[in-house]
């Protein structure tokens, strides 16, 4: 054996052999990164114009066949470069040294065709993917033909399907909330919830986050002295009493207007606007884009009037509330981290403002899961343990609870004191 000299012809093998390898690299990093590459990011390059994104795109949908010739080729690449090294080796040194050759070119193959170029396509699939997208399109268009031949067998073979494209199904709902439940540096965290509120749309229903009917300010029409309206940008339900009917709704700036119009005061009024508690609040809020109503009387499946919903409250239910500067009057936060809330505060509303997890799969409103939780209407005051959540009534009246105390406990069990 001889190696002090290296003519030529060693050289050529030496540049044919590196070749390989980097064609090698080029094939697994190729197939890594068509797999890793965000579809989201994809399409969304592809929008802007991008010609490799729309290719890479043309690709994916054509996956099966696509891995077809990258396997082809990737297999090409590596049983030339140890034929070659086995050719060189046994006429250069003899046949006992063709396992030495074929240990070196193994370990050469997985760090630097195999390993580092799929981990670098792992964590920068755009980089390879789109400069690789010409040459693969080429490819794919050559032997595109046989992979799918050699695909099909390998179906017959084994039983499976390769039509179906992976890369092209939708998501659903949930799977696009988990999406949104990632962290991103890219878009704003008031954007991220105002997403996913907007995707909760269709779970909840109006009954959710309606004013209850014990919480509604009317104005009786018929009244001489009507009371003093709170300055506030709301509109309020006109009733007459002789007939208890609602008439309308009038704005809380119109409001004063009613005595001075006396008979005609009908004519400034809101229709009145009906919505049943069932429907949806995405429905809902296309219904007030389609009507261009901003109020609804809610009623349940009995025609009885539970409440009132406004515009207001659904766009409140996206973006949080549009008043950031006024607090809550429902919900504050004590000392304690306790918080005290109306009885009428849904569970909802404080699971979001405290981050909180009661159940909201049963009673909507916080007195609703007391009373719920007792099988009766509390007479006196009383605290209750429920999961790991205290709930301590701190005022009653007319079979309501007015005001409840919340805090939070360590301890996962219902008790009631």
């Amino acid at each position: 054996m001889d190696i002090s000299t290296f003519d030529n012809f060693d050289l050529l093998i030496v540049i044919i052999l590196l070749i390989l390898i980097l064609l090698s690299a080029f094939f697994s990093s190729s197939e890594t990164s068509l797999m890793a590459i965000n579809q989201i990011k994809l399409d969304n390059a592809e929008e802007k114009g991008s010609i490799s994104a729309k290719r890479v795109n043309s690709l994916r949908a054509k996956i099966t066949e696509v891995l077809g010739v990258i396997l082809i080729g990737n297999n090409l690449v590596n049983i030339s470069a140890s034929a070659l090294l086995t050719y060189y080796i046994i006429s250069k040194f003899g046949d006992q040294y063709v396992w030495a050759g074929t240990l070196i070119l193994t370990i050469v193959v997985i760090i630097f065709a195999e390993i580092a170029p799929k981990n670098y396509a792992t964590k920068q699939p755009e980089s390879i993917a789109y400069p690789a997208s010409r040459p693969l399109e080429i490819l794919t268009n050559i032997i595109g033909w046989f992979a799918k031949i050699l695909t099909s067998i390998g179906n017959l073979i084994t039983g499976t399907n390769s039509d179906e494209n992976y890369f092209s199904q939708n998501l659903n709902r949930d799977e696009l909330k988990s999406v949104l439940q990632k962290d991103t540096e890219q878009v704003d965290e008031d954007e991220m919830i105002a997403l996913k509120s907007l995707l909760e749309l269709n779970e909840l229903t109006v009954e959710d986050i309606l004013i209850p009917i014990q919480e509604v300010i009317s104005i009786n029409i018929n009244d001489e002295n009507i009371k003093s309206i709170p300055e506030k940008d709301i509109f309020f339900p006109v009733f007459d009493e002789t007939s208890q009917d609602i008439l309308g709704f009038i704005h809380s700036k119109e409001a004063d207007q009613l005595q001075a119009l006396g008979s005609s005061a009908k004519d400034i009024l809101i229709s009145p606007y009906y919505v049943p508690e069932s429907t949806s609040l995405f429905a809902q809020l296309k219904q007030f884009q389609k009507t261009g109503n901003e109020i609804g009387m809610v009623v349940d499946e009995y025609g009885n009037f539970t409440g009132i919903v406004t515009l207001e409250d659904l766009i409140e239910q996206i973006i949080g509330r549009l008043n950031q500067e006024e607090k809550d009057p429902s919900m504050l936060i004590n000392d304690d981290l306790s918080v005290t809330a109306d009885g009428s505060t849904t569970i909802r509303e404080l699971n979001t403002y405290m981050s909180w997890d009661l159940p909201e799969d049963g009673q909507k409103t916080i007195s609703g899961l007391i009373t719920d939780e007792l099988d009766m209407i509390p007479t006196a005051n009383i605290c209750i343990t429920l999961g790991s959540y205290k709930l301590e009534t701190l005022g009653i009246e007319d079979n309501l609870i007015k005001e409840v105390k919340v805090s939070r406990v360590s301890e996962d069990s219902t008790d009631i004191i």
